[in-house]
């Protein structure tokens, strides 16, 4: 008896587990959902915020205006036939046998067909010019990106090993992290990658944040974002927060020179005395230089995921088109 109360248990437990594996598995996969319509929500609104719907608009303008005067031009051809039959012609003259009429409704009919024609083609060289600025940025961005991607892996390696304590396991490529400022206790500790030979974590990450930032630099003066806004605003942001944060960063990189020792045993005594919750309004003097420099790092990781997230999206897509054509 108590074995089968025992399987009955144990059947009713598969049950109820099997019902909360249903029941997570709906959940994650209406999380999947929401994101993918987010996704496409911020796709939807960078469109219509880039050059390229702009010029679109503008071709549509411009499009509608020539058809427009066409019509007019016809509307007036008409206006003249009517004019013809009802008043200049005697009423007991046949109206079709006259030459001036027929050439009349000949011109308006010509009117039509250049509405018609002129649309068409016009509609067509669009959508082939669009198509073919679309390859070239796409193709422009790729090339660019073959140069900024090893940047990145570089700059990377040594953000997370800048905010990665000694003894603890450095996760080199990853891009977004929770890391607050006493993970920065570290930071004048020589690095542990083999090429920073002779240099510390933060003079390591210095010198490759410069680096990252001139790549990004070069890509933005060289192309127009016309069709991929969103790389655009991710580099600026990447760009902007350089500019504002490179002076704490350089502060924070000159208390590990020498003839600092007493100003950088000082900071990383507050480093590693900040208590947890602590925001940069509640501390002063060097310790707000290194939340600045904090702040700064935790932007960077922001603009990088969506840089990389559209740079996925356009490798995806061209690989796609390449497979279509194969």
């Amino acid at each position: 008896m108590a074995s089968l109360d025992r399987a009955s248990r144990e059947e009713e437990q598969k049950k109820r587990n099997a019902k909360k594996q249903q029941k997570e598995e709906k959940q994650q996969h209406r999380e999947v959902k929401t994101q993918s319509n987010k996704r496409k929500r911020e796709v939807r609104n960078f469109k219509k915020a880039s050059a390229a719907h702009y010029e679109t608009r503008s071709m549509f303008r411009t499009m509608a205006l020539s058809a427009g005067v066409l019509l007019i031009a016809f509307a007036v051809f008409e206006i003249l036939l009517i004019v013809w039959k009802q008043f200049l012609l005697p009423a007991d003259v046949d109206y079709t046998r006259e030459d001036t009429y027929w050439h009349l409704l000949n011109i308006a009919d010509t009117c039509v067909g250049f509405v018609i024609g002129l649309t068409a083609m016009d509609a067509l060289n669009y959508m082939n010019d669009n198509r073919k600025a679309r390859r070239e940025e796409e193709r422009a961005i790729t090339r660019h990106n073959r140069i900024v991607k090893p940047c990145i892996e570089m700059y990377l390696a040594r953000k997370n090993s800048l905010i990665t304590p000694n003894g603890q396991n450095v996760q080199i490529f990853q891009v977004v992290t929770n890391a607050n400022v006493r993970d920065l206790k570290d930071m004048y500790e020589p690095s542990a990658i083999n090429s920073d030979a002779g240099k510390t974590k933060i003079e390591a990450y210095h010198y490759y944040l410069k680096k990252l930032n001139t790549a990004f630099l070069n890509m933005a003066e060289d192309i127009n974002f016309d069709y991929n806004p969103e790389i655009c605003d991710a580099m600026m942001k990447f760009l902007n927060e350089t500019t504002y944060g490179m002076a704490a960063a350089d502060a924070v990189m000159s208390f590990g020179k020498e003839g600092n020792r007493t100003q950088k045993m000082a900071i990383i005594r507050k480093i590693k005395e900040v208590p947890d919750g602590t925001e940069i309004a509640d501390v002063d003097g060097d310790l707000s230089t290194v939340f600045i420099f904090m702040h700064m790092i935790h932007a960077h990781e922001d603009a990088l995921k969506s840089y990389l997230k559209v740079i996925e999206e356009i490798d995806t897509e061209t690989e796609r088109r390449r497979r279509k054509l194969m």
